[in-house]
């Protein structure tokens, strides 16, 4: 069985002596040409990455745009019978879903601001009794 392969962290590898000695041995013009030609691969990667982040937010902002102009278009009349999970209803203009922060005085449900107060319960008129899965909460009376 081989023996694994340990850390070269501290060692000097025969590529990195090598890479030394070759720019040892060159002369300040040649270095100075392969640190010029350095600068501008770097210069070129940078821009390179430059044009494709650019180019992703172009592409996301074009992407938004369009999603919010299809669904400006979109006609709302009777869609909640021919739902779609991949549209995204609350982005159209016409669509204001706001926070459930109104309780109902009667039975205590959440409901939206504009909905019908008692809708929920027909103002009381109706009372339900919670049941629990588990059975009732409350104490077995002593028969």
């Amino acid at each position: 069985m081989p023996r694994p392969r340990r850390s070269n962290l501290s060692r000097q590898s025969r590529n990195a002596r090598r890479i030394r000695n070759i720019a040892n041995e060159r002369t300040e013009e040649e270095q100075e040409i392969a640190r010029e030609e350095r600068l501008v691969t770097r210069e070129t990667a940078r821009l390179a990455m430059r044009n494709r982040r650019v180019n992703n937010r172009d592409q996301q902002v074009d992407n938004f745009r369009r999603t919010r102009r299809d669904l400006s278009s979109a006609d709302l009349n009777r869609t909640a019978f021919r739902y779609d999970c991949s549209t995204d209803y609350c982005l159209h203009p016409s669509v204001c879903i706001g926070p459930m922060d109104v309780v109902c005085e009667y039975c205590g449900a959440l409901k939206f601001s504009a909905e019908t107060p008692g809708l929920c319960c027909l103002s009381g008129k109706i009372q339900r009794q919670i049941h629990h899965r588990i059975g009732s909460l409350q104490p077995l009376e002593d028969a």
